[in-house]
């Protein structure tokens, strides 16, 4: 460093000077002494405030004496101490049995103490872990002349019991940067905090007080990143051989009036200023949150090792003293390295936790360095350690300051040095106690002035510039000696205050992050990871706890073990580890064959865990979040779950998932449960108490069966007890859960709420189904429509009215139809026949019959070749030869019918039904033929008989069709009396077919359901009439009513569960007829109009009752329209001919009718030979 020498030389002649450079010493630090301003007792931890650092003490078993020191712990098995404490021997002599070691975290730590040297016995109850491995840095003691404290002070300790429940400390690997500039009142800016559990004192006495094995805390300026080498060259003119940098601070006296106070390390001193004493060794020096805005979290930063004192009459730990730590950032490797615990994680992908190469070691989660950026991050360097070679990069301020002229302070980062004394106000008298009453008090036989400090002080030329180090160990014997064992030791009265603090505990998962420190020039490298150098990144081992065994060089190794990537773990063997996680994705499988420990806890906060073999935790499961299933056994004090997922076997499968211990389900659990018809279900069975909580989730069983029939399910047992609730859910619209609590057990019931209380009422259709579903729940034939039970109400609305039997408002309006085409058939043939018509040979020309072969398309498209046939042709005439009487007459008719009728009420044409809109009504169409021979006794007579048939097809809303065959033979007659009356009378009997088809979609899967049956048509008409002649042609007015039934019986569809059976009520028709026909005749042409009003009598039924096919109990109710009451039917026809040849063609349809339009188009031809 480039200094002053002008400046330094002249100050280094005063006598004072040289008092100092002969009494300077150093020696291994010593408990926390409090200043000026506050007593031992005042800085007490009584708030708990630095738990997790604790009191280390090592014995040789069967002798009184203890060694004391500080440690901090880093990771639950891990504690970070200096080396000095334990390297007077060989590390493997720490076996328990030459010499023992245990750590105790407890403000006040003799109670945890006192247990174990009674037993060499971890406590945990009483913080107490007993110590089974001790690693000490072996460059501690390479250098003679750094007296094994100085340098390389490090050292670690493995517990052989997790010290759970206690914080654990980061580390911060990288110096410090240097500050810019050194303040004269807050120094470097660095606030740190100093703990320890050694002697105390005072800021007058120093650490004079016996060990009272509490904890203390105090505050300080961080002096500086330099070597005592450093200090001494500034302080002496020369430097030595005690290269390596420490961190250094000093005691200031809270108002410089201490003669001894050289504010050697430039700082003012704080409220709660302190230092260390006999016994602090080891102990961290702690860059805290709170007074630094460098950092976020409390870091540790170094480790005691020791201090330093000026004068010979300067007792160690008093005001003007200073303490160095080891800094972590020179010497990070060795920890790591020597650090028994190992975070470690999983490759992603699935794998054997068997297979070395499926592991990984994960970033400590403790390690932190600076990045490039100047924030502090989780990581590790990018390059080695210095180790002792860690001379370069000093920063901080080293002064001499006595409040007089001569002051100065040097900056040894940039080596200038500068006076700092400030001379007082003209008023103010300044005392100069140095070389007076102070020093000739302090220094035995020294008289007074200069002369008197040389003689008493021989041969001072000879330690000008260097540093006597006293090595005076704070952890002999003869501090503390317990003397035939435990009760001797007095016990104190200070209360241990369990309050967690003073470090964040920061939980690590995923890929491996090396975060880098600033960048250096042509900096080596770092080996690759391995387990055993705890880099990162390491692969190559089995994760499973190694306990130490020192007579055969097995060193320590114990694993925090987490799983954090996509892919399934499975364990089929049996495995300690310290710690499981369980995040993300990852999945864990325990074999039958598997059993899994973890010595501290499991905490699973994603994921599936699924245990067929057993987990056992000494500490608590808790299921953060995940899932948490299998058969096997999972051992526990508590298995608590916040919002995860228990689903005993696998999901879709049942089984029993034990829980050796106590359970907690907070109101964010799910309990995933399957249940099957056979009424088995999964089920929780515990062993302790069970506090139940959340909800019960169902798993795909219930939608396999039929639910709402009182089976009860037994979900959890817990032999200690059951306490708490779950939340009954509503499962759907329909379903719903309830609980039902017992001392022991809980058990689960379906309930189901009828359908009508999820239907619109109004619809006469949804409450039909509604009442056939509630009434078939416990019918098992049906159960596959149960799954309806699961779906929103808008589903079940829109399935019911999906559903509807709509064809079967087309089968009555058929039904009237074909009987209307019938009768009005047969009254034609009563106006039209004619006896001029009778006898001869018959031949059919044209197609009538042709009709029979056509498949009409609806009304307004082309009949195509089949309805142009009746026009006539060129065809070939096929002769039928039949010698007719002169009064009989033959006949073939055919004709086109076409027409549209109401839908079931609901379904017309606009309307939306399941998202589906309905274009047009109901329509149909077809044909009808008939052919007869009619008699005529007299020329005002005519009886007639005639065979008939017709068929039509209806295409009906939601795709639904029915098919209508009629077959008839009718018996006709009409007779004119003598003054003009005509009467005219019908009978037909014949049968009636319906075929119906409905398609349907339920849930997604399609059902075709068919239905056919053949009825008893009965139809019968008289009719009165009377012939008026005019110049125009004869109009007859008249009237006629008509009766007609069909037997129409009850019909089971068939083609799924769906389907119907519908009991069909018998159509009956009642008209009264009023109107007139009209004829005229040409030479070959006959014209035959009619016109009538027509009122019907029966309106027909309202309700149409149907059950399920396969169902049991009354049918329900479907709402049916009703038939017209009033209408209009016109007629016009045309018989063509006198000759060989004639012609017939007709039309006829109906007006004014609500329910049904009807068109029939009607042609014949007839030659006579």
């Amino acid at each position: 460093m480039n200094i002053d020498h002008f400046r330094r030389r002249g100050l280094l002649a005063g006598s004072a000077t040289l008092a100092l450079a002969a009494a300077a010493a150093a020696t291994p630090a010593l408990a926390v002494v409090p200043n000026e301003t506050k007593t031992p007792a005042d800085i007490v931890d009584n708030d708990d405030v630095y738990r997790g650092v604790g009191m280390i003490v090592t014995n040789v078993p069967g002798q009184g004496g203890i060694g004391i020191c500080t440690g901090t712990l880093i990771n639950p098995r891990t504690v970070l101490f200096a080396a000095h404490c334990v390297n007077t021997r060989p590390e493997t002599a720490y076996d328990g049995t030459q010499v023992r070691a245990a750590v105790s975290f407890n403000v006040n730590a003799l109670p945890g103490i006192q247990s174990w040297f009674a037993n060499s016995q971890t406590n945990a109850a009483l913080s107490v872990f007993n110590i089974n491995r001790i690693f000490w840095d072996a460059r501690s003691v390479q250098n003679p002349a750094a007296l094994g404290f100085i340098e390389a002070d490090i050292a670690l300790a493995s517990l052989d019991t997790p010290a759970v429940g206690i914080p654990t400390w980061a580390l911060l690997f990288s110096t410090l940067p240097a500050p810019e500039a050194i303040d004269p009142v807050r120094g470097t800016g660095y606030h740190v905090n100093i703990v320890g559990y050694g002697r105390s004192g005072s800021a007058t006495a120093g650490s004079n007080l016996g060990v009272d094995f509490r904890r203390r805390a105090a505050e300080n300026m961080l002096g500086g990143f330099l070597s005592l080498s450093d200090r001494n060259a500034v302080l002496f003119g020369a430097g030595n051989s005690l290269t390596q940098n420490l961190y250094q601070l000093d005691f200031d006296s809270q108002n410089r009036n201490f003669v001894f106070d050289i504010n050697a390390h430039r700082d003012d001193a704080l409220p709660n200023e302190g230092t260390t004493g006999p016994g602090d060794s080891g102990g961290p020096l702690i860059l805290g949150a709170e007074n630094n805005t460098f950092t976020n979290e409390d870091l540790v930063i170094g480790v005691l090792s020791g201090g330093s004192r000026f004068f010979g009459a300067q007792p160690f730990g008093a005001i003007g003293s200073t303490s160095f730590y080891q800094p972590l950032s020179l010497f990070w490797q060795y920890i790591a390295e020597n650090n028994p615990y190992r975070y470690v994680g999983t490759r992603a992908g699935n794998g054997n936790w068997e297979d070395a190469n499926h592991w990984v070691t994960l970033l400590d989660p403790a390690y932190r360095v600076i990045d490039a950026n100047g924030q502090i991050v989780n990581g590790v360097p990018t390059t080695p350690e210095l180790g002792l070679g860690g001379t370069g990069g000093d920063w901080g301020g080293v002064c001499i300051e006595f409040e007089q002229p001569g002051d100065f302070c040097t900056d040894v980062r940039t080596g200038e040095t500068e006076g700092t004394f400030t001379p007082p106000p003209p008023a103010a008298t300044v005392s100069n106690n140095l070389g007076e009453a102070d020093l000739s008090n302090l220094l035995p036989g020294a008289g007074d002035g200069v002369e008197a400090v040389e003689a008493a002080l021989p041969g001072t030329a000879n330690v000008l510039g260097a540093v006597q180090d006293i090595a005076i160990n704070g952890m002999i014997d003869d501090l503390m000696a317990i003397n035939g064992g435990v009760e001797d030791i007095a016990i104190t009265g200070v209360e241990d205050i369990a309050i967690s603090g003073g470090a964040e505990e920061i939980a690590i998962d995923g890929e491996v992050e090396i975060a880098e420190d600033a960048p250096q020039t042509q900096a080596p490298s770092l080996p690759a990871p391995t387990l055993a150098n705890g880099l990162p990144g390491a692969t190559g081992f089995v994760p499973n706890n190694i306990d130490p065994v020192i007579g055969e060089g097995v060193a320590p190794r114990y694993f925090d073990v987490t799983l954090s990537q996509n892919g399934t773990t499975t364990l089929s063997s049996t495995v300690t580890i310290d710690k499981l996680t369980v995040r993300g994705n990852a999945g864990l499988t325990v074999a039958s064959a598997g059993n899994l420990t973890s010595l501290i806890d499991i905490n699973q906060f994603g994921g599936r865990v699924n245990v067929n073999g057993a987990i056992n935790s000494v500490g608590d499961y808790t299921l953060f979040s995940g899932m948490l299933e299998g058969t096997g056994t999972v051992r526990a004090p508590f298995v608590t779950s916040v919002a995860g997922v228990f689903s005993p076997a696998t999901m879709g499968t049942i089984g029993t998932l034990n829980i050796d211990g106590n359970l907690v389900m907070s109101s964010g659990t799910t309990f995933l449960a399957d249940i099957n018809a056979a009424g088995q279900s999964d089920r929780l069975a515990v062993t302790g108490e069970a506090n139940v909580g959340g909800v019960v989730g169902l798993g795909i069983g219930i939608s396999q069966q039929v639910n709402g029939n009182g089976r009860r399910f037994t979900i959890l047992t817990a032999d200690g007890g059951v306490t708490g609730t779950f939340t009954a859910t509503t499962i759907s619209p329909i379903l719903s859960q309830s609980f039902i609590y017992e001392a022991n057990r809980v058990q689960m019931e379906i309930r189901a709420a009828s359908y009508g209380t999820v239907v619109d009422r109004d619809n006469p259709v949804q409450s039909a189904y509604a009442n056939l579903f509630d009434q078939n729940r416990a019918n098992a034939a049906l159960t596959g429509l149960y799954a309806l039970d699961f779906q929103s109400v808008d589903t079940i609305r829109n399935t019911f009215n999906s559903l509807a039997p709509v064809n079967e408002q087309a089968v009555r309006s058929l039904s009237g139809q074909s009987i209307n085409l019938l009768q009005n058939f047969i009254d034609g043939r009563l106006r039209e026949a004619d006896k001029s018509r009778a006898g001869g040979k018959v031949a059919v020309k044209g197609a009538p019959l042709n009709l029979a072969q056509m498949s009409l398309s609806p009304m307004g498209q082309p009949l195509g070749l089949d309805v142009m046939a009746l026009q006539g042709g060129a065809e070939e005439t096929e002769m039928v030869e039949i010698n007719l009487p002169e009064n009989v007459a033959m006949f073939l008719a055919g004709g086109i019918v076409t027409g549209d009728s109401d839908s079931l009420p609901g379904y017309d044409a606009g309307a939306e039904i399941a998202g589906q809109f309905i274009a047009r009504n109901t329509e149909f169409s077809g044909y009808y033929l008939s052919g007869g021979v009619e008699f005529y006794p007299g020329d005002n007579t005519m009886i007639g008989i005639s065979g008939y048939f017709s068929t039509l097809e209806a295409d009906v809303p939601l795709g639904q069709r029915v098919d209508n065959d009629t077959y008839a033979a009718s018996l006709y007659m009409r007779h004119k009396l003598t003054d003009g009356p005509v009467i005219d009378a019908q009978f037909s009997m014949g049968s009636m077919g319906f075929d119906t088809q409905r398609s349907v979609q339920f849930l997604g899967a399609a059902q075709t359901l068919e239905s056919s049956s053949d009825d008893l048509l009965i139809s019968g008409a008289i009719g009165l009439s009377y012939d008026i002649e005019t110049g125009i042609g004869t109009i007859s007015p008249g009237i006629e009513g008509r009766y007609a039934s069909v037997d129409l019986t009850t019909i089971r569809e068939n083609g799924g569960t769906l389907g119907l059976t519908l009991e069909r009520d018998r159509f009956e028709s009642k008209q009264a007829r009023a109107g007139f026909d009209f004829e005229t005749q040409a030479k070959a042409v006959q014209i035959n109009a009619t016109a009538q009003y027509v009122h019907e009598f029966e309106n027909g039924p309202q309700l149409l009752a149907a059950n399920f096919t396969q169902g049991t109990g009354p049918g329900a109710n479907f709402v049916i329209g009703q038939a017209d009451t009033d209408w209009f039917e016109l007629g016009l026809s045309a018989q063509i001919g006198r000759g060989p040849v004639q012609f017939g063609i007709g039309f006829e349809s109906t007006f004014g009718r609500d329910s049904a339009d009807a068109r029939a188009f009607r042609a014949s031809a007839t030659y006579r030979f």
